[in-house]
């Protein structure tokens, strides 16, 4: 940054800040992040791996039964740390792991198809409800087996590719 610019972004930012404090009960706080520095910056490697997804879906499909909501926010853990391998494997840079980017991004890349897609996409919404807590009257076992299903066929995949190559 340049002295001048510095010096002007300064004399702005002090500028503001006493205008906002002339406010009674306001005051002028100014925070700063850097995306990279956030939780969202995981490294995929750091990420649950192929034998552990697998051994942990059993777990989600005995929640399933009695404890659908735990058993998709399961589930979706799940998926999410396979969508992380698969884009590893793929060799895909991912600029943020956040669960909708994620599925975009291996979507548009032809990595996943348009049905596994939807059912993410569907899926999606349930899971922040769960997540954030808001009641849901739309889960059913049957939206969280497809969950676990899909999640155990793109585990396949990764295994087909092995072969492949």
């Amino acid at each position: 940054m340049s002295p001048t610019f510095q010096t002007a972004s300064n004399q702005y930012l002090g500028n503001l800040a006493q205008a906002v404090e002339k406010h009674p009960g306001w005051r002028f706080e100014l925070v700063m992040t850097n995306p990279e520095d956030t939780m969202y910056s995981l490294k995929a490697e750091a990420s649950l791996q192929e034998r552990e997804i697998e051994s942990q879906l059993q777990l989600a499909k005995q929640l399933t039964t009695q404890h659908p909501e735990l058993a998709l926010l399961y589930s979706w853990s799940l998926v999410e740390a396979t969508l992380r391998l698969i884009a590893q494997k793929e060799e895909l840079s991912l600029e943020r792991f956040d669960p909708r980017y994620l599925v975009k991004k291996l979507a548009i890349e032809g990595v996943i198809s348009k049905s596994e897609y939807q059912l993410l996409m569907n899926a999606l919404p349930l899971r922040n409800s769960i997540a954030h807590g808001f009641k849901t009257t739309q889960i059913t076992q049957n939206s969280v087996y497809e969950l676990i299903e899909l999640t155990e066929q793109l585990l396949r995949s990764l295994h087909t590719a092995d072969e492949a190559d």
